[in-house]
């Protein structure tokens, strides 16, 4: 293979390995490895490079094909909504939605970047709404006709929004909570 699928849907964009990596997050040594076929990428990492190339991933798993590493690769991101599945099972108890995460996260941040920034994203949304979450019960309690529907639309938001970047994330699609003070830098 002459050149790689990276590199001619990098050219046709007009970006260089150096621009490519500062749009999508990805070292330049990674980029140039995949280009030059050193390594088989995640296929996260593919995701995030293919977001940035605005084409679909299958485009650059294509050079992946015939690998027998590529199915522990796709094991790995199987984790990645496990963050989220976490965060969600632990809405039914208090802190749970965070600490269970957390957990994870501290587990598993090593491991792959994607699961770092994963980890980071589920605990900045949930730190921050289960902070407003708090004021909003002490309101309910002194004045309910104010206070409930805070809690109920705050429950339900976070819900929802955790169900909604589970299914994304099982998707392979990128991730977003809005609202979420970054506590963690990603």
């Amino acid at each position: 293979m002459s050149a790689s699928k990276l590199a001619i849907y990098r050219r046709k964009k007009g970006l260089t390995q150096e621009q490519l990596s500062e749009l999508s997050g990805v070292t330049t040594r990674t980029i140039q490895r995949i280009e030059k076929g050193a390594v088989v990428p995640h296929v996260q990492t593919l995701k995030m490079l293919a977001d940035c190339l605005d084409i679909e991933t299958e485009l650059l798993m294509d050079a992946a094909e015939g690998n027998t590493e590529t199915k522990p690769k796709a094991k790995t991101t199987s984790i990645v909504p496990l963050f989220h599945l976490l965060a969600l099972l632990g809405l039914g108890f208090p802190i749970l939605n965070i600490v269970l995460p957390f957990i994870l996260w501290i587990l598993k941040k090593d491991e792959n970047p994607e699961f770092d920034k994963q980890g980071k994203q589920v605990l900045n949304f949930h730190l921050t709404l289960t902070i407003l979450f708090f004021p909003a019960i002490v309101l309910m309690v002194l004045y309910f006709p104010v206070g409930f529907p805070l809690v109920v639309i705050t429950y339900v938001f976070m819900v929802v929004m955790t169900l909604i970047n589970l299914f994304r994330s099982i998707k392979l699609a990128s991730v977003n909570y809005p609202f979420a003070y970054p506590f963690f830098k990603i």
